[in-house]
């Protein structure tokens, strides 16, 4: 589906939604939508946060409303600024309601009595992949609210799965968010746009006692939910009671102080009540960041096994003289020689591993390739590890497999999983692969590293990721990049990419956006 198919579908799906909502919040999202409506150039906007669940406008921090456009430049941001505040204010004076609008990105409040604010934070297309990358607990929460318009942020560029990574070095992060709070500082980010461009500025503004407590609260309601998202598989926001109970169930530590604590924070942002402070803040939210951080690392890191899996280096027959790309299975070539470059990262992540064993496809290309990313002597080779059985396709271009199978492809198109004549589909491949993991990364005591394939590799990622099955083939896995996966003892396995090998593995996904 396109992107202008998918906006269309979008909008068919709000128009419904309105129905259920109070008579105010009909009234603004109406507002907006409109406005939205009047400019080909927003690809998608969407609403989310707080003002979603409250009855009117009372008690809630601001309307969280996110648009990405095709590009953003000063005139774009001047318009958007200029557009919806001439379409709210009407609605809003006629209920005694003044408006601000906060084109800032972050959690930069303003909490003028009587006043509403509109939390605009405009993207373009690129910035919203490289913030998906950037932020992906924001952006994972966003793309799960139902009132969008336009296409659905996850069409523009999607933030499929969180990471264990995503904890420790992702913006909001652990240490993110205790630095700013012992700093006592709320960080965001304003737009500096020209004729032709934008650029986000850091910014730090002091917090008050109020920031300081809704901080607080924050730090304890988004670790829970978060971590409850990574280890349960889903993007749901849960009630306070529900959230709790899920949480306290994966990490139990300090219970009956984190939820006291929780509790009384709560009811002061309900009331607004921030005078006298809570007693001992700082040493209680320091205290359940500190039990948080030691029970995520002994799931993620101390009890549990990581496990390196590569794509061979490249071979002479991966591609033609002229680029076009050939489907290489069960061929077997050499590598083509590998500059100490290529190796890097990958020799990196496998250094960190504590005594790792080794596993590889028996193909030739694998093994060469393992041979010269580590110094191991004992290598297991697994059938199971092979690429996938192109059949009568295998070394063919693309499009003279095209021509000559003219049905396999149009199947393709049609979502459907059909097997190479003579050869695999992908669900072989998927439950060849997925066995063999199963073994080597359970049945053993330690950390692993294994080189294997394209479509093996696209198997595992797409099924870690829950992408589609029908989008594994837009998964582009690059030769000698490193692929983390993380074998918990409770919770299964996770995928764990570095940012760098995250974009290269989903560009394909950004670019199919920008293309329509």
């Amino acid at each position: 589906m396109s992107l202008l198919e998918t906006k269309k579908t979008g909008q068919t799906q709000q128009a419904a939604s309105l129905a259920h909502l109070s008579p105010l919040k009909r009234e603004i999202i109406t507002a907006l939508w409109e406005t939205v409506d009047q400019h080909p150039w927003i690809l998608s906007a969407t609403i989310t946060g707080s003002f979603l669940n409250a009855n009117g406008l009372e008690g809630i921090s601001d309307i969280d409303f996110i648009v990405i456009v095709d590009r953003l430049n000063h005139d774009r941001f001047t318009q958007l600024q200029t557009h919806f505040r001439a379409a709210l204010e009407p609605v809003l004076k006629a209920r005694q309601w003044n408006l601000r609008i906060n084109p800032t990105l972050g959690p930069l409040k303003f909490n003028d009595p009587q006043t509403a604010v509109l939390h605009l934070m405009p993207y373009s297309r690129e910035g919203h992949v490289e913030h998906v990358i950037q932020s992906p607990f924001t952006c994972f929460d966003w793309q799960s609210s139902a009132y969008y318009r336009g296409a659905s942020m996850a069409s523009v560029y999607p933030t499929y799965a969180l990471q264990p990574r995503h904890f420790v070095s992702a913006r909001r992060s652990i240490s993110d968010y205790l630095k700013d709070y012992r700093e006592r500082v709320v960080s965001y980010r304003e737009l500096i746009c020209h004729d032709v461009g934008y650029e986000e500025k850091k910014c730090l503004k002091p917090m008050t006692t109020r920031d300081q407590h809704e901080f607080a609260y924050h730090i304890i309601r988004f670790l829970m939910k978060n971590v409850v998202k990574l280890l349960e598989r889903n993007n749901a926001d849960l009630p306070r009671e529900e959230l709790e109970a899920r949480f306290f169930g994966h990490f139990p530590e300090d219970e009956a102080a984190i939820r006291e604590l929780f509790a009384e924070l709560a009811e002061r942002k309900q009331q607004l009540c921030f005078d006298p402070p809570v007693a001992k803040l700082d040493q209680r939210i320091e205290a359940f960041v500190a039990t948080f951080e030691q029970q995520f690392r002994r799931t993620f890191q101390t009890e549990a096994t990581r496990h390196v899996v590569f794509r061979h280096a490249e071979t002479p027959l991966n591609t033609t003289s002229d680029g076009n790309v050939r489907f290489v299975g069960r061929s077997n070539p050499d590598i083509l020689p590998i500059e100490p470059e290529q190796l890097a990262a990958l020799q990196t992540a496998i250094a960190s591993l504590d005594a790792p064993r080794h596993f590889s496809s028996p193909l030739v290309r694998c093994q060469q390739s393992l041979a010269a990313a580590t110094s191991a002597d004992d290598v297991t080779l697994d059938d199971r590890l092979q690429e996938i059985d192109y059949g009568s396709c295998e070394g063919q271009t693309v499009q003279a497999a095209r021509n000559q199978h003219p049905a396999l492809f149009q199947a393709w198109q049609r979502g459907e999983d059909p097997a190479f004549p003579g050869g695999e589909s992908t669900a072989d491949v998927l439950a060849r692969a997925t066995a063999a993991m199963h073994e080597i990364w359970q049945n053993q005591t330690g950390d692993t590293v294994t080189c294997t394939h394209n479509v093996v590799l696209r198997c595992l990622v797409g099924q870690a990721m829950g992408v589609s099955t029908d989008q594994w083939y837009r998964l582009r896995i690059p030769h000698l990049a490193p692929i983390t996966f993380v074998q918990t003892r409770e919770h299964g396995v996770f995928l764990d990419l570095s940012p760098e090998v995250e974009r290269a593995i989903f560009q394909n996904f950004a670019h199919t956006a920008s293309a329509s």
